[in-house]
């Protein structure tokens, strides 16, 4: 939490939610500030009307008449002509029993502060309003009249968006003098809007409008300056600084690499050392840096195909097992491999020489060649234990899998030996009738595998990374890290250590084509499943 409050983060949350209030605000206030009875009226013309009432320097002109305007206006110089509109912008119908002027007889008062009324008309254009106007007869009291400075309106109900228009003409005052509308509405207001007169030009926004547009756009630059400003690179929480030393498995390799590349980005200062040549050499390396170490655990960790039995040699490890691997048969396709596969007891026949020929396993015809793991390979041991079930292969009598050694010459079959995954899938490749065995993902992101195939096994293809802990395909392992005793908390090794164990490294390995065994849809069958997998080794083994 208190890596969160920094003074960006809080900057850019507080704008935010200013933002997200002044819209808020304006969704809130709009249907409530009109969600009563309301008459509002406005000012739309003020003009003079006669010679001598300009309202500017004593004797300026203001209009010109001729014809029959000459004898009309006589006695009227200082005439002005008032346009005024009058309307319902509330929310609710407006009804006559809804005025509350003092005399119970009249609506609204129209007031001039310095002129007098001589001329009232009511204009209402609209055709369908016309009965409107029947309420402005003047009859009694209660009908349009005027005297001295005011009108008197008689209580006319609108509906809403309804409105009238009062032309009056008035003399005795200068033009724009205080105009006013008084009286009252049952759970209303009479108001005076900002009217836009006929000389004038529409305004684009209102001035709420200017309001809210002016606080969106701070809150929206803020926000942006906040992002696009350059910021110190803080480390999550659990990184740790220093250099690091990953060896093992080349079958995990490319997992290694994307775990590698995560951690550093997000952890500036850590430096990991990839040494993928394979499980053996990986676990006598942490070993021997275990001894140098002299009692402490060394900035080292092993990725082994498998579980490491062995008591004695490596009875110091700690093992913490973080995925699945799928391994799968895989054959150059060049002779016609068979398509329902093969039998883990023809592969038993075919790696200790009794099926030489593709064609006696169900393919084309065509000589079957034997690749191979050296023999401190993790996925060689994974393949002797779980589909050679101890089965002795023929021994390695060739350098470049092509052609016996010439001491080799009445060997049934021929059978060379890669060290790395990436070896074995070249030769593989490159070798007709050659067949061998690798890791899945490694396989389908091998860049020349269009001379390749894949073989079932007891007539089951490979699972995916999503069908692994429901799958009882037989070529499966669990893939551990090794480290030399605990390490210290702290120390990068128990960083990295949890970053590959945890949410965020078991994403990456899923990733990277091995089901991890703490995925969090499915963390209580995966942990199960490799628990399994530890079992049925340790079973083994005895």
């Amino acid at each position: 939490m208190n890596e969160w409050l920094t003074a960006d983060n809080i900057l850019a949350t507080i704008f935010a939610v200013f933002g997200l209030a002044a819209s808020a605000v304006t969704i809130w206030y709009r249907p409530r500030a009109q969600n009563r009875k309301r008459i509002g009226y406005r000012v739309q013309m003020d003009t003079p009307f006669g010679n001598s009432n300009d309202g500017g320097d004593e004797g300026a002109l203001t209009t010109v008449r001729i014809g029959a305007f000459g004898n009309f206006l006589e006695g009227l110089d200082d005439a002005t002509v008032v346009l005024i509109r009058i309307e319902n912008n509330g929310a609710e119908t407006i009804a006559e029993s809804d005025y509350t002027s003092r005399d119970a007889l009249h609506g609204l008062t129209v007031v001039f502060s310095d002129r007098t009324v001589r001329g009232v008309a009511v204009t209402q254009p609209e055709v369908n309003d016309e009965y409107l106007l029947e309420h402005f007869v003047p009859a009694g009291p209660a009908g349009l009249h005027s005297s001295g400075r005011k009108i008197f309106l008689p209580p006319v109900p609108l509906n809403r968006n309804q409105h009238f228009k009062l032309l009056v003409l008035l003399t005795g005052g200068p033009v724009n003098s205080g105009v006013r509308i008084t009286g009252g509405l049952q759970g209303g207001d009479v108001v005076r809007n900002k009217g836009v007169s006929i000389d004038e030009e529409l305004p684009l926004f209102s001035r709420q409008a200017k309001w809210i547009t002016a606080a969106l756009s701070l809150s929206v630059s803020v926000l942006a300056v906040t992002i696009a400003w350059p910021q110190a690179v803080v480390p999550p929480r659990g990184c740790e600084t220093g250099k690091l030393t990953v060896v093992g498995s080349t079958a995990f390799n490319q997992a290694a690499k994307a775990l590698k590349a995560a951690y550093e980005k997000d952890c500036p200062g850590s430096e990991i050392d990839l040494r993928m040549t394979g499980t053996t050499d990986g676990l006598e390396a942490l070993v021997s840096a275990g001894k140098q170490a002299e009692g402490r655990s060394p900035a080292v960790i092993a990725f082994s195909d498998g579980l490491r039995t062995d008591a004695d040699r490596y009875r110091e490890l700690e093992e913490n097992y973080v995925a699945i691997s799928t391994f799968a048969l895989v054959a150059n396709s060049s002779a016609g491999l068979p398509e329902q596969g093969l039998t883990r007891e023809q592969v038993r026949q075919i790696f200790t020489g009794k099926l030489t020929d593709w064609s006696q396993a169900g393919g084309g015809p065509g000589a079957i060649k034997l690749v191979t793991r050296e023999g401190d390979s993790g996925t060689q041991e994974i393949f002797e234990r779980k589909i050679l079930m101890g089965a002795q292969t023929v021994a390695d009598n060739s350098v470049d899998c092509e052609t016996l050694k010439a001491a080799d010459k009445n060997d049934p079959i021929i059978h060379c030996k890669q060290d790395s995954t990436d070896e074995m899938l070249n030769a593989v490749a490159d070798t007709e009738g050659a067949l061998g065995y690798s890791e899945l993902n490694s396989f389908e992101k091998f860049p020349d595998k269009k001379t390749m195939g894949v073989l079932s096994l007891d007539g089951q293809e490979p699972p995916s990374t999503n069908d692994i802990a429901t799958s009882t395909y037989l070529f499966t392992e669990v893939e551990y890290a090794y480290t030399y005793g605990k390490p210290s908390t702290g120390s990068l090794t128990r960083s990295f250590l949890n970053f590959v164990t945890l949410e965020s490294g078991q994403s990456i390995i899923e990733q990277a084509g091995h089901a991890p065994c703490e995925r969090a849809e499915m963390r209580e069958e995966m942990q199960e499943r490799c628990q399994q997998e530890k079992d049925e080794q340790l079973a083994a083994r005895g």
